[in-house]
């Protein structure tokens, strides 16, 4: 016996009846990728990304930050979830850094304050209601590399326009799915 939980065979239609028990590890899982759609995302999630460090480059400001490497992952290989949206993108991301911004200001740049500031950026993403995963660690960026504020917040919002503009573009000539599926 490996371990005290136990998975009977049913039916598939059928669901756990009373003192029968369900492996933790039962399901499926998901189906394979169009071979397509998987190329042309991840060739657009590169080219958004190649965007943004040109565009860096040619500035000598740095717009290729990781939570917008994870942002233009979402919005090519997902442009149809919620958290891939321009509402999404925009809000979460500058409502999570200004959040990283007062708890840095209010309680020092600490590994602890960036694990608060992520976490409680997720609230603040609830209540804006713009979920979007890669904001939680702008917020913890934000509180442990400490960078100017108003430079930040204007190249974090520039660069997640650049995405969502790479995101439409993408979408109108069919290399990623119908993107947006709502502005705001």
């Amino acid at each position: 016996m490996s371990n005290s939980t136990t998975t009977k065979q049913s039916a598939p239609a059928s669901t756990p009846g009373a003192g029968q028990r369900t492996s933790l590890w039962a399901g499926s899982s998901p189906p394979a990728p169009n071979a397509k759609g998987l190329i042309l995302g991840t060739l657009i999630t590169v080219v958004s990304l190649l965007i943004l460090v040109a565009l860096g480059q040619a500035t000598g400001k740095l717009l290729m930050i990781a939570p917008l490497a994870a942002t233009a992952m979402i919005i090519c290989a997902s442009p149809g979830l919620p958290p891939a949206q321009p509402r999404g993108v925009l809000l979460g991301q500058l409502g999570s850094a200004i959040v990283g911004f007062v708890g840095a200001g209010l309680f020092g740049h600490s590994l602890w304050v960036a694990a608060v500031a992520a976490g409680v950026s997720v609230g603040v993403m609830g209540l804006l209601r713009a979920i979007h995963a890669p904001a939680a660690a702008t917020a913890a960026l934000v509180v442990v590399q400490h960078p100017a504020e108003g430079k930040f917040l204007a190249l974090l919002a520039i660069g997640s326009v650049l995405l969502i503009l790479v995101g439409l573009i993408a979408s109108r000539i069919g290399a990623i799915g119908k993107y947006p599926t709502y502005w705001w």
